[in-house]
């Protein structure tokens, strides 16, 4: 809405090279992700007599700016600043102690970009509360142990043995989560013990949560119920808890994968521990948690807080070349769509509704297979024999079993024989004993 027009010259428009840019006031109107569509009022602009073009200056974008700071409750510059005097650290020593990331910091500095909602509390938050700031720059986690709830042992009753029916106690032996055994009371006070929880309905409450948080989609042709897949997802994310990352980076991650590409063409359980480190370095803790009986999820991301990611690894398919497209999905997501704390996606086999999915999908096989390098290699060899793909995957460096995948993929059908492939073993599965293995890490984190 225009609210005011003078017809003062100010510049010849830089767009057209033939108009005049004139002062106009106008209402300014934008959209953002969190309030919707706002409007600014009187916004001081320029337009071109000629072609339309309409230029905001550095008042009009003060105003702006104050505008949408005000809207979204986002931390000022000031204020930042005045957090940075407080405790008198520098714009690194800040980013060591919140985990936001040297870059970040500067940069909302410098008012080239707004501090999310949550980050400016925790930063209002650690300003008022110095007791707050130096727990958190000297780590001081301690606290007095809290006392073990008392676990009536008892048979479970007839809506606990439902319960139990749903979780993979099996699996969770294996991962020496619980003991052994087969008889519902020992199983029942195991459960119960694991999650300090008095009853079965209670772990049922507490898995049912982890499953809405962490698993928005139920779109899926394979079994599955909340309280398997709840288990599944909590977990996983109670494994990474313990891990120490260095501060979350979406940068350095977007800088480790073609390091991480490169891996792919060894052997999977030799480099899985350069695999963590290399995350680890970009502030993801990976984590395995082979699947349980109806919880049909293959992979989990999450972004735990603004200074740590999670990615929980279901092992679902043994195939070299799944095990990798499944963990550039997952990073896909953290590099474009997990912006907030708290904000988590979880994957199925069919979620062909979901563009996140998609796009995921899209952009974790352009990765480890770029499509115009595939485009060029699918028009000299419609059909290449095993040595072709070969010597194609070496020159990319990545796997054959991946480029068998995605060329299979993008043609529609097996165009690549697998088990042409296997016979020569370019298409290596994961040893069972490797899943057990991984599986039984996950005792040490609880």
């Amino acid at each position: 809405m225009k609210n005011a027009e003078t017809t003062m010259t100010t510049a010849p428009c830089f767009e057209c090279e033939n108009g005049t840019l004139h002062a106009v006031i106008e209402d300014y109107k934008t959209t953002l992700p969190e309030v919707g569509e706002i409007v600014v009022s009187n916004v001081p602009m320029e337009r071109c007599d000629e072609c339309g073009d309409t230029v905001i200056g550095e008042e009009g974008n003060k105003i702006i700016d104050a505008y949408l700071d005000k809207i979204t409750g986002a931390i000022t510059v000031s204020e930042i600043q005045a957090f940075l005097d407080k405790y008198s650290i520098t714009q690194k020593e800040a980013a060591e102690i919140t985990g936001y990331g040297e870059k970040n910091i500067s940069r909302w500095l410098r008012g080239h970009m707004r501090p999310s909602k949550s980050v400016s509390n925790n930063l209002r938050t650690l300003f008022a509360s110095t007791e707050a700031f130096e727990i958190l720059r000297n780590r001081n986690w301690s606290c007095s142990p809290t006392e073990r709830l008392l676990i009536e042992d008892r048979q479970p009753d007839p809506e606990e043995k439902k319960i139990l029916s749903f979780i993979d106690y099996k699996a969770m032996a294996e991962m020496k989560l619980v003991e052994k055994s087969q008889s519902p009371k020992v199983r029942r006070t195991q459960v119960c013990q694991l999650f300090q929880k008095a009853t079965l309905q209670e772990v049922q409450k507490k898995l049912e949560d982890s499953w809405h948080e962490a698993a928005a989609y139920q779109d899926t042709n394979q079994a599955s119920n909340p309280i398997s897949a709840g288990m599944w997802s909590w977990i996983g994310e109670q494994a990474a808890a313990s891990i120490q990352v260095e501060p979350y980076d979406r940068e350095k991650l977007s800088g480790a994968v073609e390091t991480l590409r490169e891996y792919s063409q060894h052997e999977i359980v030799q480099v899985i521990p350069k695999v963590r480190e290399v995350l680890r370095q970009a502030g993801v803790a990976l984590v395995f948690v082979p699947i349980m009986k109806e919880s049909a999820l293959r992979g989990c991301t999450k972004l735990v807080s603004p200074a740590k990611a999670v990615i929980v690894h279901g092992l679902k398919y043994r195939n070299h070349a799944q095990f990798w497209r499944i963990l550039f999905h997952e990073i896909a997501h953290l590099m474009l769509h997990l912006c907030e704390a708290g904000e988590s996606i979880a994957d199925y086999d069919n979620q062909q509704d979901d563009p996140r999915e998609q796009e995921a999908d899209q952009w974790a096989d352009d990765t480890l297979v770029s499509t115009s390098e595939l485009n060029r290699f699918a028009v000299r060899h419609p059909a290449p024999p095993n040595w072709q793909v070969q010597r194609f995957a070496q020159k990319i460096k990545t796997h054959p079993a991946i480029v068998a995948e995605i060329f299979n993929k993008r043609a529609g059908e097996e165009v690549i024989k697998y088990s042409l492939l296997r016979s020569n073993g370019l298409f290596p599965s994961i040893p069972e004993s490797a899943v057990k293995s991984l599986g039984q890490e996950l005792a040490d984190h609880f």
